[in-house]
């Protein structure tokens, strides 16, 4: 899962994110250097992993209640980054949402090892597909259709309209 379905869904579900908010596509176009700001926003809204299980080695309280050693603990990732506690206005898709602390990748120890490569691999896609493409937009007679899996979250099918970019020989 780590290296392909992350990256693949972080990627998908940016240009999602940002055909689906047509405003913030517009401001990042405006504005190339949000883009860092605009993968870890999507990383926060849409995340590409759900949940994640662990187990605990000792037993840990958490907000007054006991989780015993060797039992399964399933944090569910995507719910916690639109916590309206740690993220004002969490229902928004805000690019420049500053300070943007989601757990996308995990956190401390567990924090995912591809997480630099990942956003590096964002970085250039997205990079590459708004200099490239003009009049992005949702295909409007193939909706896109979500994943069929429990852990992770993207389309399996995105339907998108372009014109290309005419392009000089040099």
């Amino acid at each position: 899962m780590g290296g392909q379905e992350t990256t693949t869904n972080l990627i998908n579900n940016a240009i999602l994110c940002l055909l689906e908010h047509p405003d913030q596509l517009d401001r990042l176009k405006s504005v190339p250097a949000l883009l860092p700001s605009a993968i870890e926003e999507v990383l926060r809204y849409r995340s590409p992993v759900l949940w994640m299980m662990r187990t605990p080695k000792r037993d840990v309280e958490v907000h007054g209640r006991m989780i015993p050693a060797g039992k399964l603990v399933l944090p569910m990732i995507g719910s916690a980054n639109r916590d309206p506690k740690q993220f004002p206005d969490a229902g928004r898709f805000d690019i420049g949402r500053d300070p943007n602390p989601h757990i996308a990748f995990g956190h401390g120890i567990h924090s995912c090892l591809g997480a630099a490569l990942s956003r590096l691999e964002a970085r250039i896609a997205l990079t590459d597909l708004l200099e490239r493409l003009k009049d992005l937009r949702l295909a409007s007679n193939e909706p896109w259709e979500p994943r069929q899996a429990l852990h992770v979250h993207g389309p399996a099918r995105l339907g998108i309209r372009f014109e290309p970019r005419s392009f000089t020989a040099v």
